[in-house]
């Protein structure tokens, strides 16, 4: 009887997944590997939204200021430094300051792109030369009035705030420290345009409320 089973058992273990001999019951057909895809925030994604708003409404308020032309640009640059911004915050495996780094590194390379194109017809190199003159002029003690210039410094900086301010949402937990830096942008731009631009400073502070609230209760 002992003998019996254990020779039952080796055939279990030693038993094919596939054979000519065995019968279609006896064969095992493999599993279709099932891929799931979630998309989800601890933090919800209700605070993102205020996050954006938060942010938009600073940005928003310098585009209405229209400082130079093609400052229409803030609004996609904006949107790629929080999507960069969640996705640096989120992710575990890079370290910090590398990840800073290469951060900051595209957003002044988009940014470069970005005002090529607006600026120059997507001449790269012309673009180059004119930040060799502005260098050239700046180290010599002299002035330029190329607005290619600052559209790229206040690309550059969009996308930098954007950036920051998720970073201190989803990484350091900071909220009112993200809400204190654009808060300070967003009152120096107001100061110098017209009192009817306050409309940016009521949502402004609203969405601020909101996810203060959100986020600690």
């Amino acid at each position: 009887m002992k003998d019996a089973t254990i020779e039952r058992l080796s055939k279990i273990i030693a038993e094919p997944i596939s054979g000519d001999g065995g019968s279609n019951n006896d064969k095992r057909i493999p599993r279709r590997p099932h891929i799931h895809v979630r998309l989800s925030l601890a933090e919800g994604w209700f605070s993102l939204f205020l996050l954006a708003v938060v942010v938009y409404s600073t940005i928003w308020s310098v585009e209405a200021a229209n400082w130079v032309e093609h400052t229409n640009l803030l609004t996609l640059t904006t949107l790629i430094g929080l999507v960069v911004g969640v996705l640096a915050a989120k992710q575990r495996r890079i370290p910090r300051l590398f990840v800073h780094a290469l951060a900051i590194g595209f957003g002044l390379l988009f940014a470069f792109w970005q005002t090529a194109g607006a600026d120059y017809n997507g001449s790269i190199p012309a673009f180059s030369h004119s930040i060799y003159q502005w260098i050239a002029l700046a180290l010599s003690g002299g002035t330029s009035n190329d607005d290619s210039i600052f559209l790229f410094f206040i690309t550059a900086l969009g996308f930098l705030l954007a950036y920051t301010s998720a970073w201190l949402v989803y990484r350091t937990r900071k909220p009112w420290l993200m809400i204190l830096a654009n808060a300070i942008v967003l009152l120096i731009n107001l100061s110098y345009i017209e009192d009817g631009y306050i409309v940016f400073l009521v949502v402004f502070l609203i969405a601020s409320l909101l996810l203060m609230l959100r986020f600690y209760l």
